[in-house]
């Protein structure tokens, strides 16, 4: 299992002024780990939580700092912060050593542990959902910041199924989407950590360069540190912030505030971008705008009315997803990709499940299922179902192992519990065909039904061909034709190409597809 240097942060939803100094209350827990008792020492993980907590010390930061911190110490520790971080207005953890990964889910490994067998990981290791959960209680922001090694040195292999919970079935957990809320990973995911070649990692080096920078807002702070260690590995290495900020700005080195230029524009009113370029479901949208199609943007205006919004705005998220959806609509995916990462930097879930599409289909990127997975799950926990329909549609071809459609039915029934409808119709074609359900071409139909009066073409086309061929429930050939044209006018490529087949009206859609079509993934 692949190593990732991940990092979670939650936090209470509260706006937070640009007058934020270093009079708040601040607290730090910062951990470095190397020498490892069953694993080969790291170089710098002390060196860099000795250093990263002076730095956070001159901030204003009380700072608990930690070395060579076993499981029970470990333990202790971050349950005793926890009770500090609930009376704080920041509460920042830092954590150097080895961390291993399953999906979104972790952990963070102490010097004592041995992993010998993957039972071990959920005995000598701290999850990093429970680190996250120890900010959980501050004011103003959370963050947890991870700088891990990549690699597993220990006998024991980390699989899917050692995860902190398994993300294929329903959970009310997750991620908190709230604002202000951070989450910064030091790479991206399928990518190599660097380790440093002096005192400091590069993540940690690029950190002790810029946090003492006054007056550098917290978003701009990590998109330098981003920049910074990008040179010093030499483009091997590309961390980002994921998470959603409120609209005041957030200093931790606050001096001359008044120095910053005041935005020139209201972020929550619509620009010529919304009205060019953004989704008609994106609930981001500007106020009063009705929103375009993908294939109804008009890429030359799109493109040069979000090009200029980015640069008026760069820190709203919406601009750059909608610059990346005009860029796709011409098919510059590599320009597209980079949009998208900026969105998702920002903290746009749309954006997380565009890039997880692109990987999913090979569009401008060699194909890669299982990054883009990665960033499926992200974008599930956050609620996102159309990303919880793509998780169903890769249980569904049998992504890194044997299909599994009931976890592919879970996962579908979890988008259709917040109101998807192309969940609602997989739903029906599983029930249908008897795949990871009963089957039951009674109660498919009426899932096909229920989706298709939400408007979702494809349930049309499935529901056309229950009527055209009694299945489920009564014959009607005059409601199949109806049907697939409805689905035909709402974009439909197949209700389109059974329609010209069939012919005139006295002529049936009978050769409608007598089992459910294939679905590509793309939304």
């Amino acid at each position: 299992m692949r190593i990732l240097a991940l990092a979670f942060a939650l936090v209470l939803p509260l706006a937070f002024g640009s007058d934020a100094g270093a009079s708040e209350n601040r607290v730090a827990l910062v951990i470095g780990n190397s020498s490892y008792q069953h694993a080969p020492r790291l170089a710098t993980p002390v060196n860099d939580a000795e250093d990263i907590a002076k730095a956070l010390g001159g901030l204003g930061f009380d700072v608990v700092l930690r070395r060579d911190t076993a499981a029970s110490d470990l333990r202790q520790t971050l349950q005793d912060f926890a009770e500090r971080s609930t009376k704080a207005d920041f509460a920042i953890i830092y954590f150097a050593g080895y961390s291993l990964n399953a999906g979104v889910d972790g952990y963070l490994i102490p010097v004592d542990a041995r992993l010998a067998t993957p039972d071990a990981f959920r005995t000598e290791t701290i999850t990093l959902r429970a680190a996250m959960l120890q900010v959980a209680g501050a004011r103003v922001l959370g963050l947890v910041i991870l700088d891990a090694l990549r690699g597993n040195p220990f006998p024991a292999k980390l699989g899917r199924q050692d995860s902190g919970r398994d993300f294929d079935v329903p959970s009310s957990g997750g991620l908190d989407a709230s604002r202000n809320a951070l989450v910064f990973f030091a790479t991206e995911p399928s990518r190599t950590s660097e380790e440093g070649q002096g005192r400091n990692s590069p993540l940690a080096a690029a950190l002790l360069k810029y946090l003492p920078e006054p007056d550098l807002e917290i978003s701009f702070l990590f998109r330098n540190v981003r920049d910074e260690v990008r040179n010093s590995t030499r483009q091997k290495q590309t961390p980002y912030m994921y998470g959603q900020l409120s609209r005041g700005k957030i200093y931790l080195n606050a001096v001359k505030q008044a120095a910053f230029s005041p935005v020139q524009a209201d972020p929550s009113a619509a620009l010529p971008c919304d009205n060019l370029a953004a989704a008609p479901d994106d609930s981001k949208r500007g106020l009063g705008v009705k929103g375009v199609k993908l294939e109804d943007i008009k890429p030359a205006l799109a493109i040069a009315a979000c090009s200029q919004a980015v640069r008026e705005l760069p820190g709203v998220d919406r601009f750059h997803y909608q610059l990346g959806r005009a860029l796709y609509a011409v098919q510059d995916y590599p320009a597209a990709l980079a949009s998208y990462k900026k969105a998702f930097e920002l903290g746009n879930t749309r954006a997380l499940y565009a890039l997880g599409s692109m990987y999913d289909n090979g569009e401008g990127v060699e194909r890669d299922p299982a990054r883009a997975r990665f960033y499926y799950e992200i974008a599930a926990e956050m609620k996102f179902a159309p990303a919880i329909v793509s998780l169903g549609l890769q249980q569904e071809r049998g992504l890194g192992g044997d299909r599994n459609p009931a976890k592919a039915y879970a996962l579908y029934q979890r988008a259709a519990d917040l109101g998807d409808a192309k969940a609602i119709n997989k739903l029906g074609e599983l029930t249908e065909k008897g795949l990871g359900v009963e089957a039951n071409v009674k109660q498919a139909r009426a899932l096909y039904e229920k989706s298709a009066a939400m408007g979702d073409p494809d349930a049309m086309v499935n529901l056309a061909r229950c009527s055209a061929n009694g299945i489920g429930g009564k014959k009607d050939i005059p409601e199949a034709r109806r049907l697939l044209q409805k689905a035909a006018q709402a974009g439909s490529k197949e209700a389109k190409a059974i329609l010209a087949s069939v012919g005139s009206p006295r002529d049936t859609p009978k050769n409608a597809p007598k089992n459910p079509p294939k679905d590509s993934g793309r939304k």
